[in-house]
């Protein structure tokens, strides 16, 4: 009998409907259907050998062809069915779930399976065997291929059309399925006696398996838990489907640097035994140190990341602590984007347990809100320049200026630079921020001139993120030059977190710049590390007291014994010292008679735009 291939196929995806089976996998949408998709080619497979059998049996014996019809019927049935699930496998995640023309989509292929399949049980059939050629005909037989014809073309179609929504990997696995199949039953119509069709979709489904649903693909080698991908595929079904689940996160901080590997190596694998221990739902490894579980109830969740924290808090062998971040309800959260923003922002909290509360969940629907805001402000050439003046003591003149990034909305009204400034800083936005601000000064010198109303310099702020770039250095003399510009008329500011989170970079692009005339002050002093080291080494001319810092002098008793200490210091190492922050006449006769060089503040000026800079100069410097 001709069964050979449909043996060798019903081989081949028993072998698949074991591994899958036995693997341990997430609960899927995806993975669901094409399990479905499995048994239905499983079943399909059975019934195709069994309706070559009876045939050959009822032409060539007396066997009952009444069985041999009705089982012919469940073949061709479960073919239907087969192209029917292959349908809603791919088409499942791609059409929209919200539209309603998707859901008249839905609705008619529903429909069309089961009137088929009504009518495939109540239509006549036939069937004949001469030799190896052994096929069903007749009505029903002629409505099951036409449905199947339908169903593999619509899938093909969807598949194409959809495409941009999908991998490669997966599209080109959906096609070469789908298309094997479509030219089997073209080949088999040709040449009746090669029964193609079932070995086709058998090997159509290890295609699948292979490339798409093996699901040792989405766990970790060392742990056995879920990996970060296996979490992203998790978490997108999740919210396709309207599924809500909660999450907890566990990160390791080891507290010295100097952890041997082993033990390193140890305490991953006891957390990932820890939380295996915790029950059945999927436990993920999300980087080297930081793992995670889903839940469906919150609940549960609350209590089993308290059983973990207890866990955790009774180690006493590894120089680490843990901290947390819990997630309640995902619904919290617009979709998978916002959860894994929130994951990546809040990761990192300094804080041993971060509960994503809706307050929490907002605040970052702000940070994103201003994120496009600079974006926007950029694209549409909205980012404003500001000018604030140093008054010069000894000279009694304002010959210096810091320029200030500003955004003005599409209304006219201007941001407040704390409100995008440390958004800016983390999104990475500060780069092109830091572009566009150095460019506009160098615009406002050649355009404005301020030189003639005595402006000797402008200071433009660096941020530590400027210095992880290739080569600023080489941006900045790029820009002066492009512009024409003396580079003594620049001073770059830079503070103290920039000089100690890249201070190797940082030293070779400051020591570059200043050998061709550009030269450096240093920002914030006195309100972060504020050692010894910043002054002494750091080639800067000019420290700048914070505003806090200079404050703290008519406020703390023990600041009124540094401050003055601290100038005489910088001055007698040939720096100049300004103090910024003065609000009040008798703070900047303070600062006169304590020797300062530079005073800045609102009590001469607030930051300004370039034209009313441009009149405080004309008003304050030539008189």
């Amino acid at each position: 009998m001709n069964i050979e291939l449909q043996c060798c196929a019903l081989f081949v995806i028993f072998t698949i409907a074991v591994m899958f089976m036995r693997e341990k996998k997430l609960d899927l949408m995806n993975r669901k259907l094409f399990q479905r998709a499995v048994f239905a080619c499983f079943a399909c497979l059975i019934f195709d050998i069994l309706s070559v059998i009876c045939i050959n049996l009822s032409v060539n014996s007396d066997f009952n062809p009444v069985i041999t019809e009705f089982v012919c019927k469940l073949y061709i049935m479960l073919l239907v069915l087969q192209g029917y699930f292959g349908y809603i496998y791919v088409s499942t995640g791609l059409l929209p779930r919200d539209k309603t023309w998707a859901k008249a989509v839905r609705i008619f292929y529903h429909m069309i399976f089961a009137v088929g399949e009504i009518l495939m049980l109540v239509l006549p059939i036939g069937f004949t065997a001469s030799g190896r050629i052994v096929y069903s005909f007749g009505p029903s037989t002629t409505v099951a291929y036409s449905l199947s014809a339908i169903y593999i073309l619509t899938t093909i179609v969807t598949t194409i059309v959809y495409r941009k929504q999908m991998p490669g990997r997966r599209f080109i696995a959906m096609i070469l399925w789908q298309g094997i199949w479509l030219l089997a039953a073209a080949v088999q119509f040709a040449v009746p006696q090669l029964l193609l069709v079932g070995f086709a979709s058998a090997f159509g489904m290890v295609i699948l398996y292979i490339q798409l649903e093996n699901p040792s693909e989405f766990i970790d080698g060392y742990t056995g838990l879920f990996t970060t991908h296996a979490l992203s595929a998790y978490v997108h079904d999740r919210y396709k489907f309207g599924k809500r689940f909660s999450l907890f996160t566990a990160q390791i901080h080891y507290l010295t640097n100097y952890v041997d590997y082993n033990m390193e190596q140890a305490a991953v694998m006891r957390t990932a035994r820890a939380l295996v221990s915790l029950g059945p739902e999927p436990a993920f490894r999300i980087d080297d140190d930081t793992f995670c579980v889903v839940y469906d109830d919150k609940d549960r969740m609350f209590e089993r990341a308290a059983n973990i924290k207890k866990q955790k808090d009774g180690v006493t062998d590894l120089p680490a602590k843990g901290t947390y971040l819990l997630v309640p309800d995902s619904m919290e959260m617009s979709g998978p984007d916002e959860f894994f923003r929130f994951l990546h922002t809040y990761l990192e909290a300094e804080e041993e347990i971060t509960v994503a509360s809706p307050k929490l969940v907002q605040k970052l629907r702000d940070q994103n809100g201003i994120k496009g805001l600079i974006d926007e402000a950029i694209r549409e050439d909205r980012i404003e320049v500001f000018y604030q003046p140093f008054y010069n003591v000894k000279e009694d003149c304002f010959d210096t200026a810091e320029a200030l990034v500003r955004i003005r909305t599409a209304d006219g009204n201007i941001v407040p630079p704390g409100q995008f400034i440390p958004v800016a800083e983390e999104t990475g936005q500060i780069l092109q921020l830091g572009i566009v601000v150095f460019e506009k000064v160098c615009q406002f010198l050649v355009r404005k001139d301020p030189d003639k109303y005595g402006l000797k310099q402008i200071e433009v702020n660096i941020s530590a993120a400027q210095f992880d770039i290739e080569n600023p250095a080489k941006f900045v003399m790029e820009t002066i030059e492009r512009y024409g510009i003396a580079p003594g008329r620049i001073n770059l500011e830079i503070t103290e977190t920039a000089a100690a989170k890249n201070r190797e970079l940082m030293l070779k692009n400051m020591n570059h710049l200043i050998e061709k005339g550009i030269t450096f002050s240093l920002d914030d002093f006195g309100t972060g590390l504020s050692n010894i080291d910043y002054f002494v080494n750091m080639p800067v001319g000019i420290i700048k007291f914070d505003y806090s810092f200079t404050h703290s002098y008519f406020e703390n008793d023990k600041t009124r014994y540094v401050l003055p200490g601290m100038v005489d210091i910088l001055h007698k190492l040939t720096m100049h010292v300004v103090a910024e922050g003065i609000e009040t006449e008798d703070q900047m006769n303070v600062m006169k008679i304590m020797g300062v060089d530079y005073i800045q503040g609102f009590y001469f000026s607030r930051p300004i735009p370039e034209a009313e800079f441009i009149d405080f100069l004309k008003e304050n410097n030539t008189k």
